[in-house]
């Protein structure tokens, strides 16, 4: 899915005028679990996203836009964190972290309205692929440059996604200006991790699942919006009307200096060694129910 939205997109900004000006934002966003997704144990989130649209096809005089464009996000949606003892180093304390992630690629097309010179409504067509996946993160408390950090994918979904947004563009001038939006998404199944059932025993940390068959999410963002100016071609170059016609007279002696090269040797850096916890990390045992006996 993301390599047939990525050739859509390559496909459309291809087509466009050579002096197109196109779009960029760049902001934070915000998490919203809704419908199904909501009842469940996903955490609200927080991240970054990015979007960049093309010029609008129709007429430049037309109070109306259309665009076509890419939409890019990564989000984290809660974590849990636990101190663990690291067998290797003794002498480190050591930490533990669940976190739930997903990043979102989507196609879109924007439908545009300039209510005035510095404010254009927009609505959002989206279409597009969110990848959800839980991970586990063991490393040193703090920092090391000996250790590295010992990361477990746990559990990856793949979701088809569509839906609409909604927004507004504030301009400051010609080239910039403020972007706030938000969208509301469909998804099929997920899986993560149920970071209210995490608990930690003697011998372990054992980390619980969730899995439902929607994955309906609102997001909302502000990004700072730039328009981008693509640099047209003159099509012709000068030629050049001197030639270089001098030649070297044959008394002239040409003096070679040879210098000796140097071997520079580098230092290959000592990889870095993982940690180990004390604790086992596993799946949680689910409950059976037990036959009553008469």
């Amino acid at each position: 899915m993301k390599t047939r939205v990525l050739s859509i997109i390559l496909f459309i900004c291809s087509s466009t005028a050579v002096s197109a000006q196109w779009q960029l934002g760049i902001g934070g966003i915000g998490l919203g679990p809704v419908d199904r997704f909501d009842s469940s144990v996903y955490k609200p989130g927080a991240g970054f996203f990015m979007n960049l649209t093309t010029s609008s096809i129709l007429p430049k005089s037309s109070p109306y836009e259309l665009r076509f464009g890419l939409y890019l996000d990564h989000m984290s949606s809660g974590s849990k964190k636990f101190d663990v003892d690291l067998a290797d180093p003794i002498t480190e304390q050591g930490q533990t972290k669940f976190q739930n992630n997903s990043v979102g690629n989507h196609f879109i097309t924007r439908f545009g309205y300039k209510a005035s010179s510095k404010v254009t409504l927009f609505t959002d067509g989206i279409i597009g692929h969110r990848k959800f996946y839980s991970q586990t993160v063991t490393g040193v408390k703090g920092s090391s440059e000996e250790y590295e950090d010992d990361i477990q994918r746990i559990f990856t979904s793949r979701t088809f996604r569509y839906g609409v947004g909604v927004g507004a563009r504030y301009n400051f001038g010609r080239s910039f200006g403020i972007e706030v939006r938000a969208d509301y998404t469909r998804g099929n199944q997920a899986s993560y991790f149920d970071l209210d059932e995490i608990k930690e025993t003697a011998t372990s940390i054992e980390y619980a699942d969730q899995t439902w068959p929607h994955s309906d999410l609102f997001v909302y963002g502000i990004a700072l919006n730039w328009n981008l100016f693509k640099i047209q071609s003159s099509g012709y170059s000068t030629p050049s009307t001197t030639e270089d016609n001098y030649t070297p007279s044959p008394t002239y002696r040409t003096n070679t200096r040879t210098t000796p090269t140097r071997t520079r040797t580098t230092t290959p850096s000592k990889p870095k060694k993982k940690v180990t916890p004390k604790k086992e990390i596993k799946k949680k045992e689910e409950k059976k129910d037990v036959p009553i006996t008469w």
